[in-house]
């Protein structure tokens, strides 16, 4: 099922930050002196920030933005709902829990407690022949 924008449900808190790397909206983001890049830190408990669309401009969640680029960025709570990017190689159950795969700004399953920052709500199956860049995930942030 496919989806057009990046938040499902919810009212997450929107900025805007520099591009330090290129950043596709569903990237998981990490917050840096400068601006923003997909979450490449390996820290335990990882902050709920993605980069959203740019609907506003008429661009679409496929719609990447470049470095020096402004990043619209949405903190999400718990509850809220995000489409964010799973890695490639993985295969998740609807109910997996999900967390920063600490290289590329995707999601990863995960079964450490500490590391949990979303619920799959669909099942999907990156494990055969998924992009780089992630294949599509539905997630409730926890």
């Amino acid at each position: 099922m496919s989806r057009n924008v990046i938040t499902l449900m919810g009212d997450p808190i929107i900025t805007e930050e520099l591009a330090d790397a290129a950043v596709t909206p569903g990237h998981l983001l990490t917050l840096t002196t400068t601006g923003v890049t997909p979450n490449v830190d390996n820290q335990t408990k990882k902050a709920p920030i993605f980069a959203l669309e740019r609907d506003e401009q008429g661009d679409d969640i496929d719609t990447a933005y470049a470095i020096g680029d402004y990043v619209k960025v949405g903190a999400f709570k718990p509850g809220e709902r995000v489409y964010g990017l799973l890695a490639s190689g993985q295969n998740v159950a609807r109910g997996a829990y999900l967390t920063g795969d600490g290289t590329a700004g995707l999601l990863t399953a995960t079964g450490a407690i500490g590391d949990i920052l979303g619920v799959a709500l669909e099942a999907v199956n990156a494990s055969g022949s998924a992009p780089v860049a992630g294949t599509r995930i539905r997630v409730q942030i926890v």
